[in-house]
């Protein structure tokens, strides 16, 4: 098991900055969101990937990737934003290529309107997933499915749903949000780790507060995210931890001293709660 972090937490620093956070907050790994501005602004300059290779390369194992998701939806009403989803996924894709990097986590589609999806939302949500899980296997990069807040319009935020998906898409992996899981309760995330833990090859994790996802674990202190760490490690899971914080849930302005100190102490209270009995 390794403790890595996504590069959201860091939103307003460079890459190197970001890289030298982690590193500092003895982070092991990363999680790179495709969106992280200053990479996003030069994504398409001809070395900006490779440029980023080097920036990363000082965590000694391969690092995870988020796909785009900001303005996309693979089940949007309006096929533009259907065909740019796939676009910037199958981009991400090759992304993962050239970072060397092992998994891509990717988001399910959504209603447009707040109303429970329809037949033809999912039939554009499978086409998403046909034609990018075609490109990442001739790519050899995983995809990894994550499960989303719970809500009305939302699809894959329960196991019955995801599993339906996964059954489909034998080569398709799953992105386990434990924060997202526990919104519905402890019973639910249970549920898709007994399920559905072979095909689960990274966590999202962190604490609820006030009904949002995404607070500092160690702030929050849930027995319930104990639980499900516990149970992961029972259940044989030994990839990544990937710690997930909102920063604006977090009062205060944070300086780079101050993000290390929060990591630093993520960092410890997952390996005790990984580790408990």
């Amino acid at each position: 098991m390794r403790i890595s972090c996504a590069s959201l937490f860091l939103w307003d620093f460079s890459v190197k900055d970001i890289v030298k956070i982690l590193s500092r907050a003895g982070i092991e790994n990363m999680e790179f969101w495709a969106e992280t501005p200053e990479f996003w602004r030069h994504r398409h300059e001809p070395e900006a990937a490779y440029k980023l290779k080097d920036t990363i390369s000082v965590f000694s194992d391969q690092c995870t990737v988020h796909a785009p998701v900001m303005d996309l939806n693979a089940s949007s009403f309006n096929e533009h934003v259907c065909n740019a989803t796939i676009i910037e996924t199958k981009w991400a894709i090759d992304l993962t290529v050239k970072l060397d990097a092992s998994i891509l986590t990717i988001h399910p589609g959504k209603r447009t309107v707040n109303r429970a999806p329809t037949p033809e939302d999912w039939d554009r949500f499978l086409n998403y997933l046909t034609v990018c899980i075609d490109h990442a296997s001739e790519m050899d990069v995983t995809l990894a499915l994550e499960n989303l807040t719970p809500s009305v319009r939302s699809m894959c935020y329960d196991p019955v749903q995801m599993g339906n998906v996964l059954a489909k898409f034998p080569d398709l992996m799953m992105t386990l949000d434990i924060p997202h899981a526990l919104q519905i309760d402890v019973d639910n995330a249970m549920k898709f780790i007994d399920d559905l833990g072979e095909r689960i090859v990274n966590i999202h994790v962190g604490g609820i507060h006030n009904g949002v996802p995404h607070y500092p674990g160690y702030l929050d202190q849930n027995p319930m995210t104990s639980d499900v760490l516990s149970r992961l490690r029972l259940n044989g899971y030994d990839n990544d931890l990937t710690i997930e914080i909102d920063d604006k849930l977090i009062d205060g302005y944070q300086s780079e001293s101050d993000k290390i100190s929060i990591l630093e102490n993520e960092r410890t209270y997952l390996i005790q709660a990984f580790s408990s009995v």
